[in-house]
Order: structure tokens, then C-alpha cells, then sequence
């Protein structure tokens, strides 16, 4: 799989290969000021019209570090790799969930979630098959798209193709017609697909959902989806919130200050969804990829009464075996009660709360 990986990124940056996924935009003021104040004053906003993550202070990983990792280093978990991988998963009954009258979650795989919260239902990063001919699912989508339940809203992380997938967002605008909510730069994406109900948030800015107010937050991450957008679709994590109730969903990140700000903020956070695969190697993936003590850290952070683990088991995109990364994070919370874990099997769901 690393080999292909290396040619569907390479393939996307062909063009761009010898710019760096991190400019040095605002450096010298984001050094002292919090993460709402960078993204208040707008400095992820680049002037060439791209998107930066200002904390990073120029901190890179460009095409050679790609070179390097697929050619100049060993994958110690080579032959672990090797060993044929099945995960359980399960069909979610939404028949009995509905019937609970409770927020609640499923997790569909990666790092699609289906989230009901105060009767509206919101869909993460929806990807329910293949991504292409060369990056398959590892574990098959749960249950039948047409099997879900009304959709009212799509949250999306990013414009890598496995978490922004063309055909399922189009399945789902002829299913249910929901509203996608983005971070700024994907107007003329969602133009293009003929869907007029499309919502551009910047990070800080909120959306009252009937009831439900979605808030676009910071993460350390970066976009790209052909040779010449590389940055110019904005990465957002999401707050959702209602009746005293938040639930943080993460998407794809790498570690940073944030999240302790959001702690701040927000917290207690009643569950966060963070990822805790595509980790190795550290050298190169850190920047954009927590690890799972580095998830268990965040869940910390946020203040989260729970830690709900996505981005893992489903799509083999970097060294670590797919087993790995819930394997270490059971270990590393083992005998911990502060934040609660929940691991969620493939289809698997959990209440939330009460409406």
C-alpha cells in the first residue's frame, strides 16, 4: 500500500512538488497570540490565496520528505503488514435508535460519523466505497447508502479524495438534498456539482442548524485535490452544540495548541471524535496526524468526558498495520477513567444523550 500511496500523492503534487505543505505566512505575530486570535484576524489566509496553519511558523514536510519516506526508509511493520486483516463490522439498526428519542452516533468507518443531535442529523466526511482503483476499502461501508436515514446536513473535513469523495456526495444530493458545510475555498466545487446548498464557514464562524449551531474550528492539517489548488480549500474541525450538549469532531489533524483553547472554551466537551490513525512515521506524518497517545492527550485537552476513536481500520494509507492504532490505544488508556473510551466497532453506535 505504500507504494501507492506514493503515487496517488505524487500524482497530486506532481506540480507543486517543490512546495511545502506549510508557508510562513503571519509567523512572527501568530508566535504570540491564541489560535481564535490568529484565525480572527484572518492570518491562515495567505496572500497568494491559499491557506496556511500561521502557528507552525513556516514548519515543514514538502516532496523530498516524501522521497525520502518511500525510498529511503524501512517500515519496521513490514512483514506485520503482511498478515491478512478483518474487522467486525456491523449493520446499525436506526429503526431503535430513532425510537430512543436520544442524540446518539455511528461510526460508518475513517472518519465518517453519522451524528444526530436535537432531531438534525449530520454526516461526516462521507466516503461509503472504493476511493479509487488503487486506494480500496479495507472494510466495507456498514450498510447500504440508501439505508440512511434523511441526511440534513454533510460536514467535511478537508478536499483529500477519502474524506471529500465525488460519488458519495452525489449520492447524497440525490437522496436527500442536504446542505454541505465547508470551510471557505469550495464554492466553485459545490457550484460545479449543482448543489446551491452549500455553507462556508471560516474557522470561528457558526451556523444555526434548526436548533443546532455548528461552529468551524482550527485544525493543523492542509488540502489538496488537483496539480494547482494545493491549500486553496480551508481544513475546518466542527463544534456541535445544543442545549447546554457539545460534541467535537476533529476530522484529521495533527497536535496542537488548539485543542487545550477549545478545552477552554467549549468544555466540557460531552464526546470527541478524534483520529488516531495513518500515524507512522512520526518524522514525517506528525505535523498532520496525531497518534493515539497523542488523541488520548487531546481528548484531555478538550475536556472531553468521552473519546470516541474514527480515522482508523478502513483505509491502509501509511506504515502502521491497521490493527495498530486501536491496539496502542487501548494500551495507553488502560486503568484510566478520565476520559471515558468508547470504541466503536464499524456500524457501531452510541447514545449521546437525552433530547
Amino acid at each position: 500500500m505504500k507504494s501507492l500511496f506514493f503515487g496517488i500523492f505524487c500524482a497530486a503534487t506532481l506540480i507543486a512538488a517543490f512546495w511545502p505543505f506549510q508557508t510562513n505566512a503571519g509567523a512572527e505575530e501568530a508566535s504570540v497570540l491564541s489560535i481564535e486570535d490568529m484565525a480572527r484576524k484572518k492570518l491562515h489566509h495567505a496572500p497568494d490565496k491559499t491557506f496556511v496553519n500561521p502557528w507552525l511558523n513556516g514548519e515543514t514536510r514538502g516532496f523530498w520528505d516524501l522521497f525520502k519516506w518511500q525510498f529511503a526508509s524501512k517500515n519496521p511493520y513490514k512483514e506485520e503488514k503482511k498478515i491478512p486483516v478483518k474487522f467486525n463490522v456491523v449493520k446499525p439498526d436506526f429503526a431503535a435508535l430513532e425510537k430512543t428519542g436520544a442524540d446518539y452516533a455511528v461510526w460508518l468507518g475513517h472518519s465518517t460519523v453519522l451524528i444526530k443531535a436535537n432531531g438534525v442529523r449530520m454526516l461526516t466526511d462521507p466516503v461509503f466505497g472504493d476511493v479509487n482503483f488503487l486506494l480500496k476499502r479495507k472494510t466495507p461501508f456498514p450498510i447500504k447508502p440508501t439505508e440512511l436515514p434523511k441526511i440534513d446536513f454533510v460536514l467535511i473535513f478537508h478536499s483529500h479524495y477519502e474524506h471529500m469523495n465525488s460519488d458519495s456526495i452525489a449520492l447524497l444530493k440525490g437522496l436527500f438534498d442536504p446542505y454541505f458545510v465547508t470551510g471557505p475555498g469550495y464554492e466553485q466545487w459545490f457550484k460545479d456539482i449543482g448543489t446551491k446548498k452549500h455553507i462556508a464557514l471560516d474557522w470561528w464562524e457558526s451556523y444555526d442548524a434548526g436548533g443546532v449551531k455548528i461552529t468551524s474550528l482550527p485544525a493543523q492539517h492542509w488540502s489538496k485535490r488537483t496539480f494547482f489548488d494545493t491549500n486553496t480549500m480551508l481544513w475546518c474541525s466542527f463544534m456541535i452544540e445544543h442545549n447546554g450538549r457539545k460534541y467535537f469532531w476533529a476530522g484529521d489533524t495533527g497536535y496542537f495548541r488548539g485543542f487545550k483553547e477549545f478545552g477552554e472554551k467549549f468544555g466540557p466537551i460531552d464526546a470527541a471524535f478524534l483520529p488516531v490513525g495513518s500515524y507512522e512515521p512520526r518524522w514525517f506524518m506528525s505535523l498532520m496526524h496525531i497518534n493515539p497517545e497523542e488523541a488520548v492527550l487531546a481528548a484531555k485537552d478538550l475536556r472531553a468526558r468521552t473519546l470516541i476513536p474514527i480515522h482508523w481500520g478502513t483505509f491502509d494509507l501509511t506504515d502502521e498495520p491497521l490493527t495498530l492504532p486501536i491496539k496502542r490505544l487501548r494500551e495507553i488508556h488502560s486503568g484510566a477513567s478520565n476520559p471515558r473510551l468508547l470504541i466503536l466497532e464499524h456500524g457501531g453506535s452510541a447514545e449521546l444523550g437525552r433530547e
